[in-house]
């Protein structure tokens, strides 16, 4: 799925180039699109080839208030590389020194300074914190990258959760904030007798697959409404009717997905569940390129290439029968929507110039790292044996297959969008020599 779903979206892009490019083989190991390594203490800053790996910053002593005293030692220096392309190994972030240690100071992982700095009022010395974790409960990694002429502390961030928490469908969000239905005891949202089917799982495995697929169904329902709300957005927006189509295409896909998730939910509840009323209050602003391309990035260029590569996921461990009919189903369908969220942004920025560029630049950043993420629905006493055969992902494993989708498909794409010029995207075709991998006719 990896390689497949980047090369295609490359292919949409007009980046085909990038494509045939070798993937990380895992979290550890940086991507690198013939850019600069980093390192953790200092900057590594190659500007073509592999820079070295930068030294790790020295840790300053602590003065009587806690304050690292003096200055650390300065990070290696990269090597240089050839004049070749740049390099993308995520994103980054800026804060005073002061405030790199009030989010370290939230966290449950704090390293060492690099470059010294101010400390509070006092005058005192103090060093970035070289690396740590917004919170205990936090996927969000911050690593420093350098120490700016003007003292900022400077950081790689690396997020390896959805915004959503879990990565199943296209998030419905309101305000910056996803809206999700309620729950209701209903048999009309059940697509046969599943809530009845018996099952020989122990009652906290069940319990916790019920959560887990309700929790899914919720989302694939909220991506009903997400696609409703796109398509009156392109029909706003002038888009070609190529884009609406299948807009359209993916909200009865959706509708789908909702039900396969509740039929789930209720096999494993043993009662039928359905939703209740969503809440679609304040939801319908006039969109313009800017506000769009930025809602496409976070629901769709994230939210829905990070649901395709989790089911996946799901569906490599699942053994059971109807779980891996349903995620057949929904990874090839999330896959089709991420390249139809790739495709309206490449458009918008084609149409809008830099003001959509930079919004879309934006969008990225904000999307990929959150301040929070949260965590799953396991609980403790589920069989995993069970768990993987009922098409579920440990936090551990979820957060693995996240990290690989941002570093290996949204990264490398996010970079090719950015920098290619303003260009209209390419189709993929219905013919198989067009695009080989590539599923019919996204855009025109």
């Amino acid at each position: 799925m990896t390689r497949e779903l980047r090369g295609r979206i490359m292919w949409i892009l007009g980046a085909g180039v990038f494509a045939g490019l070798p993937l990380s083989m895992g979290c550890q190991i940086e991507v690198r699109e013939g850019g600069a390594a980093t390192g953790p203490g200092g900057a590594a800053t190659g500007p073509g080839g592999a820079g070295g790996a930068g030294g790790a910053g020295g840790a300053g002593g602590a003065d009587s208030q806690g304050c690292p005293g003096g200055t650390g030692g300065q990070g290696g220096q990269g090597g240089q590389g050839g004049a070749g392309g740049s390099d993308y190994s995520g994103f980054w972030r800026c804060y005073s020194p002061e405030d790199a240690w009030k989010q370290a100071n939230s966290g449950s992982t704090i390293e060492g300074g690099g470059a010294g700095g101010a400390c509070g009022t006092g005058g005192h010395a103090r060093a970035c914190p070289s690396e740590f974790t917004l919170g205990p409960d936090s996927c969000v990694h911050h690593t420093l990258l350098d120490r700016m002429d003007d003292g900022q502390c400077c950081y790689g961030v690396e997020n390896i959760c959805c915004i959503s928490g879990g990565g199943c469908g296209r998030p419905f969000l309101v305000g910056g904030e996803p809206r999700l239905a309620g729950v209701d005891a209903r048999a009309d949202w059940v697509l046969d007798a599943a809530a009845d089917e018996p099952l020989e799982l122990d009652p906290a495995t069940r319990a916790a697959l019920a959560e887990a697929w309700l929790a899914d169904a919720r989302l694939e329902h909220a991506s009903i409404a997400s696609f409703a709300r796109f398509s009156l957005d392109l029909l706003a927006l002038g888009a070609p009717p190529s884009l609406i189509e299948a807009a359209q295409r993916a909200l009865a896909d959706e509708l789908q997905h909702a039900r396969d998730c509740f039929t789930l939910a209720s096999r494993y509840a043993g009662r039928a569940l359905g939703p209740g009323a969503l809440d679609t209050g304040g939801a319908l602003d006039a969109p313009t390129l800017e506000s769009a391309a930025a809602s496409a990035v976070r629901e769709g260029c994230v939210g829905e290439t990070l649901a395709a590569m989790q089911a996946a996921e799901q569906r490599r461990r699942a053994r059971d029968p109807e779980v891996c009919r349903v995620l057949d189903r929904i990874a090839a369908d999330e896959a089709t929507h991420a390249e139809l969220a790739w495709a309206f942004v490449r458009w918008a920025i084609a149409r809008g110039g830099e003001p959509v560029r930079a919004a879309v630049a934006r969008a990225f950043d904000e999307a990929l790292a959150p301040p929070r993420a949260a965590r799953g629905p396991e609980r403790d006493g589920v069989d995993v044996a069970s768990w993987h055969d009922h098409g579920r992902l440990t936090d551990t494993e979820r957060a693995r297959c996240h990290l690989d989708a941002v570093r290996e498909v949204i990264g490398p794409c996010a970079h090719a969008l950015l920098s290619a010029p303003a260009a209209p995207p390419r189709a993929p075709s219905a013919s198989t020599e067009a695009a080989p991998s590539a599923s019919a006719g996204v855009i025109a």
